[in-house]
């Protein structure tokens, strides 16, 4: 079944906020994603947490904490070349990177190409986010994978 999918990247933001300079493997245990359709990580990683998504569907990522007065914004989504085959092509319909709608409830909606030679790629992106605290944030990343379905 073909559908829109809705990735949510929720943060121990208090605590993440606290550390002065976080390693990967911090921001990574901080930091957990879910999505509406079964995404899961066999190992618990957020670095290898997979979603399902479709050709020619929409992706939205949104950000979430249970924090108080912090917020988590959604900054950008990029393509990472780096760590996907080389001979594989980008997911994204319109650009490498989708940059959010801004502010400190930022997120992004991107559209997966509708193209079939992209269907059962595994691609390896990056989150770039933001924890928001008493009108000042600070920048993260983390790179967790997704998978295009027809």
């Amino acid at each position: 079944m073909s559908k829109n999918v809705q990735i949510v990247l929720t943060v121990d933001a208090n605590s993440l906020y606290q550390i002065s300079n976080p390693s990967q493997q911090e921001i990574n245990t901080l930091a957990t994603l879910s999505d509406d359709n079964e995404g899961v990580s066999d190992n618990g990683k957020v670095q290898d947490f997979l979603s399902n998504v479709y050709l020619g569907r929409s992706v939205e990522w949104i950000g979430s904490t249970t924090d108080t007065g912090y917020s988590i914004a959604i900054d950008r989504i990029v393509y990472d070349f780096d760590l996907n085959d080389p001979n594989d092509k980008c997911f994204l319909e319109d650009d490498t990177t989708i940059l959010g709608t801004g502010g400190c409830h930022g997120k992004v909606v991107a559209t997966i190409k509708d193209q079939l030679d992209m269907a059962e790629t595994l691609n390896i992106y990056k989150i770039e986010f933001s924890v928001h605290y008493n009108n000042s944030s600070k920048a993260y990343l983390i790179d967790p994978k997704l998978i295009s379905n027809t």
